[in-house]
């Protein structure tokens, strides 16, 4: 997936696409702009879209020459780290809301806002009002 917000995050934080929330109910009843905004925010699945070069380390070790210049860097990874492209949950109300230069709204999470990875079936908001009425 290529990242075009125009937005880098930098060391551990991690950028992400929310899911995009229904203009019109199951039952054709159109959400007002107010009300799609809300669950928008709510939104706590999406996909990651670039990470900063700290995300998901659980350790960095430098290793230097005599003179102190960097010979090697060893990094490890936390087991299960998601790769760019693959849809996450996240913290809901978590992060900064911001649009890329591509019109978009992204959020721009720290990498501990990650809870799971998530099937491309699986959407979450956690609003109650988007069930629907008898459900």
């Amino acid at each position: 997936m290529e990242n075009l917000s125009g937005i880098k995050p930098l060391l551990d934080r991690v950028l992400v696409r929310p899911d995009e929330i229904e203009e019109k109910t199951e039952s054709g009843i159109v959400i007002p702009d107010k009300v799609k905004e809300h669950h928008q925010m709510a939104q706590a699945t999406g996909t990651l879209v670039a990470m900063g070069q700290d995300a998901f380390v659980t350790s960095r070790v430098e290793v230097l020459n005599a003179d102190n210049s960097i010979r090697e860097i060893r990094i490890e990874r936390w087991t299960g780290t998601p790769k760019v492209g693959d849809r996450v949950m996240f913290a809901k109300y978590g992060g900064l809301t911001t649009q890329g230069i591509d019109g978009v709204e992204y959020r721009l999470l720290n990498d501990r806002d990650i809870t799971a990875g998530a099937e491309h079936n699986v959407k979450y908001t956690g609003i109650e009002s988007r069930k629907r009425v008898g459900s």
